[in-house]
Formats: C-alpha cells, sequence, structure tokens
C-alpha cells in the first residue's frame, strides 16, 4: 500500500453519503438534480482513483474504468459496478452537453443509482477495513 490521506478519502466518503440523503428531497428541482447527480458520478470516481493510486496501482483509461478496477479488484460487487457505471455513463451530458440534458429521462435512473450509491460507500468502508485503513465515516 502507499500513501492514502485517510481525512479526504473520508472526507468525500461523507459527502457521498451526504448526496444520497440528499436527492430524494431535491430531485424535483432540475438544478439540485442535475448537481447532485453530477457530484454522484465524480464522487465516486475521485474516491475510486484515490484506492486505486493507494492500493492497486494501475492506471485506468476512462472514468468507466475505475469503477470497473474497482469491481476487478474486489472493492466493489459487480451489481454496484454495473448500476454505477450507468450513471457514469451519462457523465459527458452533465459536462459538456448540460443546455441538452432531459433530467426527466434520468430521474428514473438516478432513482434506482442512489442506493446502489450507499452499498458503493459501504462496500469501500469494507474495503478499506480489510485493508486495515480504518476510516471514521459519517462522523461529522
Amino acid at each position: 500500500m502507499y500513501f492514502v490521506n485517510k481525512q479526504k478519502l473520508e472526507d468525500k466518503l461523507n459527502y457521498l453519503q451526504q448526496l444520497t440523503e440528499d436527492y430524494p428531497e431535491n430531485k424535483g428541482n432540475r438544478y439540485a438534480f442535475e448537481r447532485i447527480a453530477q457530484m454522484l458520478i465524480e464522487s465516486a470516481v475521485d474516491i475510486g482513483n484515490m484506492i486505486i493510486d493507494g492500493f492497486i496501482l494501475r492506471d485506468p483509461g476512462n472514468y468507466q474504468d475505475v469503477i470497473d478496477i474497482l469491481e476487478l479488484e474486489g472493492v466493489i460487487s459487480k451489481d454496484t459496478q454495473q448500476v454505477v457505471n450507468e450513471t457514469v455513463a451519462n457523465r459527458k451530458q452533465f459536462v459538456h452537453r448540460y443546455d441538452e440534458l432531459d433530467t426527466e429521462a434520468l430521474v428514473p435512473l438516478f432513482d434506482r443509482a442512489v442506493p446502489v450509491y450507499q452499498t458503493f460507500v459501504k462496500e469501500v468502508l469494507q474495503f478499506l477495513e480489510n485493508e486495515n485503513v480504518p476510516i471514521t465515516a459519517f462522523g461529522k
């Protein structure tokens, strides 16, 4: 294992968890939905990159590769990987085609994905515990 900034990782896990908790009451507001949905993707990829950099030492080629590597290395389950990657596949819409974004079409995907993002957090915490990197998430 190389260096993992535990505090930064903990902060990102807490942020991701908070997004999942804020989603239900905000999905009806187009701009809140867009921000939460995009940040779910960005946070999961950031967390994944931190884990890959600290433990796995591979070089992902794109955003979906990050999630795929986490699954291949046993950090997250196949089910989690598949659903998170369904959302990651829409990242470009949030970043580059935001003026054409069809939020009504995306809300059902994220309705289904938010509980999986909660599972993502739990699976990452379990992996870190197994790697002897205790993280006190949800402490704030």
